[in-house]
């Protein structure tokens, strides 16, 4: 790809999305979002009494405070101007936040592949074209922030690890995963992927620096949290539920694993369907709307159909899913044979860190079972997004034969993807 239609291509993508975000979150009902109400609770309380809420005032004083602090000085700030909608400064939050996870997904696969420019463009536009990424952008909630300062801190590290990792690489890399820590839990495996590679690193290299840097940066700004939640909820992990008192294998049945209905989600991928499957529920979550909280209307009474355009377009949706999905697994399988192949471990870094975050969302969903699907959200997973999108532009770029018609024909497929996901993408 010519550099000028390169660089033609990538703001075009960046500012579309840029704009497509901003328009959703302006015209998205704050309280149709995630634990809406909860949220700007919790946000009042740490703008104003400058503390951390109690159980009693918030069900979702167990998240991490970084985002609220953020929205709630925002809504401060509209309240003194006398802006009518005093929340959407948050959701503005939010969308600057899921434009950067798309900057960062670019940013990993130009430090990793600096001269493939196709797969730059595909990483690209693979993350931007993700509804869950595009829903969660327009909610009033602190998931995108988190999954862009979790994916700041790998490109760090990872661009680090492809020269020569030192004191600022760690210390940066471990600030912005802390930060992500400080935001949602979720950013702690990703911090403890990026740990133990930099001291794989440190061992074979004999250089000692960035990897104590990353943790002493990080027990510094994410510390003080862990140990107030240990102290006052018995717990550094707390939830804002108990934990049945079984064995953790006995808190699932066997259907949360097997999913039983699993192809349901190709007929019919809303709720309450193969709620609690664990694969079928996070897929239509990911692809669809599995919760419906898009765009639709208000929901029918218990025993009533949904209407058909409501369902069709989610079945559209979940066979649209299928072929990035399949890219997305084989991408980060084949980084990871690259990566012991070439022994380069910030090829390596992607694939675990994706790793890491899938296998604490499964034992999270498995410790905290619930009967309503809280726990199987796939927002929950965003910040492996960039190493899953770098993964399947991977084996696009790779499979893709050279020449001038090949080139159009991966363009031609991606813009068909993103046409056909338009109803999930713009508001």
């Amino acid at each position: 790809m010519a550099r000028r239609s390169y660089v033609a291509v990538v703001t075009t993508v960046l500012v579309a999305e840029g704009v497509l975000l901003v328009w959703n979150a302006w015209r998205f009902d704050w309280l149709a979002g995630y634990d809406a109400f909860a949220n700007d609770l919790y946000a009042t309380v740490v703008s104003t009494d400058l503390r951390l809420p109690s159980a009693n005032e918030t069900g979702v004083w167990h998240t991490p405070p970084l985002w609220f602090g953020l929205a709630g000085a925002l809504r401060r700030l509209a309240e003194a101007v006398g802006w009518e909608q005093i929340q959407r400064p948050g959701q503005l939050l939010a969308a600057a936040s899921g434009l950067a996870v798309c900057i960062v997904a670019f940013l990993l696969a130009r430090a990793l592949w600096p001269e493939r420019r196709g797969l730059h463009v595909v990483a690209l536009v693979l993350t931007a074209a993700t509804p869950a990424l595009v829903r969660a952008s327009a909610m009033y909630h602190p998931e995108t922030l988190a999954a862009a300062l979790a994916g700041g801190g790998l490109l760090v590290a990872v661009r680090g690890l492809r020269t020569r990792p030192t004191l600022a690489t760690g210390a940066g890399a471990g600030l912005l995963l802390a930060l992500a820590a400080l935001t949602r839990a979720w950013a702690l495996p990703v911090l403890c992927a990026v740990a133990l590679v930099l001291g794989i690193d440190a061992i074979g290299s004999r250089r000692w620096t960035a990897m104590p840097a990353l943790v002493a940066v990080a027990v510094v700004v994410v510390g003080p949290w862990l140990v107030n939640q240990q102290l006052a909820h018995g717990s550094a992990l707390a939830f804002n539920r108990s934990p049945p008192a079984v064995s953790l294998l006995e808190r699932r049945p066997a259907s949360f694993y097997l999913g039983p209905r699993m192809l349901d989600v190709f007929d019919q991928p809303v709720t309450p369907r193969f709620r609690n499957e664990l694969v079928p529920h996070l897929y239509a979550d990911w692809w669809g709307d599995w919760s419906l909280t898009w765009d639709t209307p208000p929901p029918p009474a218990p025993g009533v159909l949904l209407p058909d355009r409501v369902v069709g377009a989610r079945v559209r949706q979940a066979a649209l899913g299928v072929v990035p999905t399949v890219l997305a697994l084989a991408g980060l399988v084949a980084l990871v044979f690259l990566a012991v192949s070439r022994r380069s471990l910030a090829l390596g870094l992607l694939p675990l860190s994706a790793g890491a975050l899938a296998v604490a969302y499964l034992l999270f969903a498995v410790r905290f079972p619930s009967t309503d699907g809280d726990t199987i959200k796939a927002t929950y997973l965003l910040a492996l997004l960039p190493c899953a999108t770098v993964g399947a532009a991977f084996v696009v770029d790779t499979a893709r034969p050279q020449g001038r018609a090949w080139t159009i024909a991966v363009a031609a497929g991606l813009t068909i993807l993103v046409a056909a996901q338009l109803p999930f993408l713009v508001l």
